[in-house]
């Protein structure tokens, strides 16, 4: 969840370290349904309905031969409705058989059915075990899902340290979330020592792996001087980069660089444009920014 850090007057990446705090907040191991269907709409569109269907039953058959990978790709399709009529328990089913010969992305996702209740009856405690599993195997996702259950209490009681501890562990194998999650918890002193230093590190980090959000948020230290020395334009740069991938708080931060001349030249014009892209993004602060601006004479 992004919030804009416009509140009070105050300066958005003044706010914007803390608020990034509320990300931990969501629900990141949850299954998106519209993702799912809209996966499925891009694949029918670029291989045909009737090439969905054939890869469908190929990856079936495959299943039936003991073909672990198979079985997850069959899940895949079923939890999808790619090529065949989405049907979640079948999915679950499915990624069971896989997890059960040792496939970690199957475990991952039955874990993430069990968290969610999906295909199968919820069971939170279910789905630790199987996140714990997975990272056991020394597996990145596992243990990042095992950090997040750790922070919300998913299966298990709630421990800031070792949630940190998974974090730190998922992190350490290229997971951006990870790295993202941990910095996080560095930036609050949640779990971890807080140190801004090692937050803006692994902000960097998470960043250079292609996680938006972090570059948001490194940005906001560059701006802020938060664990690293002040450089507007570098922070900028970083708005604008998390903004081309369409990440709404980087177009309104860099909006309203533009807007104040914080590392880049005044531009109304430009801040503008940034703004309004926030807001078409669906970034409710950024509308009423825009909107705040009409009014004024």
């Amino acid at each position: 969840m992004l919030r804009s850090g416009t509140e009070n007057g105050r300066r958005p990446w003044v706010l914007g370290l803390g608020l990034a705090i509320t990300l931990l907040g969501a629900p990141a191991v949850a299954q998106n349904p519209k993702a799912a269907t809209k996966a499925a709409e891009k694949q029918e569109a670029f291989f045909g309905r009737e090439e969905l269907a054939r890869q469908a039953k190929v990856h079936e058959e495959g299943c039936k031969k003991g073909d672990k990978g198979e079985c997850f790709n069959s899940a895949l399709a079923y939890a999808q409705g790619a090529g065949v009529t989405k049907d979640d328990a079948r999915a679950a089913a499915l990624y069971k058989k896989a997890c059960d010969k040792g496939h970690l992305d199957a475990c991952n996702n039955l874990g993430i059915a069990y968290a969610e209740g999906t295909g199968v009856q919820k069971d939170p405690k279910q789905a630790f075990a199987l996140f714990d599993k997975s990272c056991k195997a020394e597996d990145a996702k596992g243990c990042f899902n095992v950090g997040l259950a750790y922070n919300a209490g998913l299966g298990v009681d709630k421990d800031p340290v070792r949630a940190g501890a998974s974090f730190e562990k998922a992190c350490a194998k290229g997971h951006a979330d990870g790295c993202f999650s941990l910095a996080i918890a560095h930036a609050s002193g949640k779990g971890v020592e807080k140190n801004l230093e090692k937050s803006t590190a692994l902000f960097s980090k998470a960043c250079d792996a292609g996680h938006m959000t972090a570059c948001n948020s490194l940005g906001v230290a560059y701006m802020a001087g938060h664990g690293v020395a002040k450089d507007p334009k570098r922070a900028v740069s970083l708005f604008e980069k998390a903004c081309t991938a369409e990440l709404p708080g980087g177009c309104l931060n860099a909006g309203i660089a533009h807007r104040s001349g914080s590392g880049v030249a005044k531009s109304p014009e430009r801040s503008r444009e940034f703004i309004q892209k926030a807001c078409n993004l669906g970034l409710a602060p950024a509308c009423k920014v825009l909107e705040a601006a009409a009014k004024t004479p």
